[in-house]
């Protein structure tokens, strides 16, 4: 009986358990940043967008927009958090911004070289669990646009009907952060000096954090996220709205902030 029951608790182990040769080499698949493009299958809000990373040292990097309070909004990252791959699981632990600790187990559902799908497990912050029934779906960020994307683009929203028809201009830097200029009353270009502009660059995902138009009469901080797609010497910007509105900008690269050039010359190029 002894060797009876043996037997089947190896042949239990070999069928419930995940060997080399019968499931893919997760641990190696799920390396890199990924940009979370859809939830139970459906196009999310690019605002509501969340970028995760998984590093060679067992690192998982985390980058969202958190809500500080009624007025302020900003996009945060962080590396805190650890990860361990345990067959199709991946139990994630660390503390967020505000010390609090989180637990993650993700059953991965999908992946390969460029889409990661999984259902979360479990959920739990401060040792108190949150049930999650949702499924994500993840893209794999394959591109490096930043020698492309630094410098100083010039243009303006291209969605139809919209009320913004004004040019902007956005000095966008090495180190981070950028300048937008915005033209006044009397036709000049001001650099806005209580932007506080800073970027985070995921490929062609794009989050920036800035303050709110003080002169339209918003006040605090907030963060925006788009989809962004270089062309040479022109930029396209895309993001999905509240409603499913699709705002789009369109911007060429041009050689310095507004003092250096007149604006009539790029006018026509953007049209």
């Amino acid at each position: 009986m002894n060797r009876l029951l043996t037997g089947v608790i190896l042949i239990s182990i070999l069928f419930l358990g995940c060997t080399k040769d019968d499931e893919p080499d997760y641990a190696t698949l799920i390396l890199g940043t990924w940009v979370n493009k859809q939830i139970d299958n459906k196009a999310i809000l690019t605002d509501a967008s969340f970028v995760i990373g998984f590093r060679a040292d067992r690192v998982e990097t985390y980058a969202t927009g958190f809500k500080v309070d009624d007025n302020n909004k900003t996009w945060i990252e962080n590396d805190k958090y650890t990860y361990a791959v345990d067959c199709d699981k991946i139990i994630i632990n660390g503390l967020n911004d505000l010390g609090n600790r989180f637990h993650f187990e993700f059953k991965i559902l999908y992946v390969d070289q460029q889409i990661l799908t999984y259902s979360v497990s479990k959920f739990m912050i401060d040792n108190v669990e949150f049930p999650d029934q949702k499924t994500y779906t993840s893209k794999k960020v394959a591109t490096n646009l930043a020698k492309q994307f630094v410098g100083t683009w010039y243009g303006k929203s291209t969605k139809q009907g919209t009320a913004d028809t004004s040019y902007h201009y956005w000095d966008y830097f090495a180190d981070g952060h950028f300048d937008y200029y915005y033209r006044d009353g009397g036709g000049n270009w001001i650099n806005k000096p209580d932007n506080e502009g800073a970027y985070f660059l995921y490929g062609d995902f794009l989050a920036s954090n800035f303050t709110n138009d003080l002169i339209g009469g918003e006040k605090g901080k907030a963060f925006e996220c788009w989809n962004i797609r270089i062309d040479g010497n022109t930029m396209f910007w895309t993001g999905i709205r509240e409603n499913g509105q699709i705002n789009t900008f369109r911007m060429e690269k041009v050689t310095g902030p507004p003092s250096f050039f007149t604006t009539q010359a790029l006018c026509g190029k953007i049209e």
